[in-house]
């Protein structure tokens, strides 16, 4: 064989060899575009949330701590004792002796149990209302705290916030190989909450993401399909933001992607303030 016809069948061999790789990265994209319409996940992530195995209640030593009975007509006394908080889990035993005083809830061995009058109370409009808020209030607060004692004094924490949108959620990938679900699960917007992790279970299924303890992680298939344009074209990038600087958005879940140095974070303010 010459050399002409080595070369000629190394450059075939070559070609080939990456038109295989293309094709199985489309087939790929189409697999992870056709989970989405799958909902055979929707339920196993509705029914870990809702017999509890995942904890999702927030404690704010309010009255509508009372609202933890929306999602379960039980609820174990060490939901009391693992508060964190010490000002917060006394104000929550005070509320909670009181509504057990006014007939609202009752003892059921080691749980606390909902009564009929206790039910027709946290049912009334005005009280949904000032719970929901409250839980709002609650998890924006501890998600503010726990990313801020987390970050050094010369460290910004930057984040992106999802909105429950298979295809644009991915692209959080883009900034971060990491996903903390916890702040997805201890989200007070339980059918959001449900949305994403429905999402990260069929990213999972399809070989886009790995999810252990908690953290969904990028694989490398996953990698290579953020950098193909069509998907690109066929998702809207989330924006990477300072945490202060994205607030509580309202139906989103605020996610950390990773910790910067104030003052780069300082030059692209500065930067993007040139720009408008």
């Amino acid at each position: 064989m010459s050399t002409f016809e080595e070369l000629s069948s190394e450059m075939k061999q070559k070609v080939q060899g990456t038109i295989q790789a293309v094709e199985m990265l489309q087939r790929f994209l189409n697999n992870f575009e056709a989970q989405n319409k799958d909902t055979s996940t929707d339920k196993l992530v509705s029914d870990t949330i809702d017999k509890g195995n995942v904890s999702g209640f927030n404690f704010t030593g309010q009255y509508t701590d009372l609202s933890y009975f929306n999602q379960s007509s039980k609820m174990p006394l060490d939901a009391i004792r693992n508060i964190g908080d010490e000002n917060v889990k006394e104000a929550v035993k005070q509320n909670f002796i009181k509504a057990a005083q006014n007939g609202l809830i009752e003892l059921d061995g080691d749980s606390f149990k909902i009564t009929a009058k206790g039910r027709e109370a946290i049912n009334k409009k005005d009280f949904i209302k000032a719970a929901q808020q409250d839980q709002l209030n609650a998890y924006q607060n501890a998600v503010n705290k726990m990313y801020n004692t987390q970050v050094a004094a010369n460290e910004t924490q930057m984040c992106v916030a999802l909105s429950g949108d298979y295809m644009n959620d991915f692209t959080f990938f883009n900034h971060s190989d990491k996903l903390d679900l916890s702040t997805v699960i201890n989200h007070p917007d339980k059918n959001l909450s449900k949305k994403i992790l429905g999402n990260v279970k069929k990213w999972e299924k399809c070989g886009a993401v790995k999810v252990e303890n908690g953290v969904a992680k990028i694989t490398s298939m996953g990698k290579k399909m953020l950098e193909m344009p069509q998907f690109k074209a066929a998702a809207i990038p989330l924006q990477e933001r300072a945490l202060s600087s994205i607030g509580g958005a309202v139906g989103k879940v605020i996610v950390a992607t990773k910790k910067i140095a104030s003052a780069v974070q300082t030059v692209k303010s500065a930067s993007s303030t040139m720009k408008r």
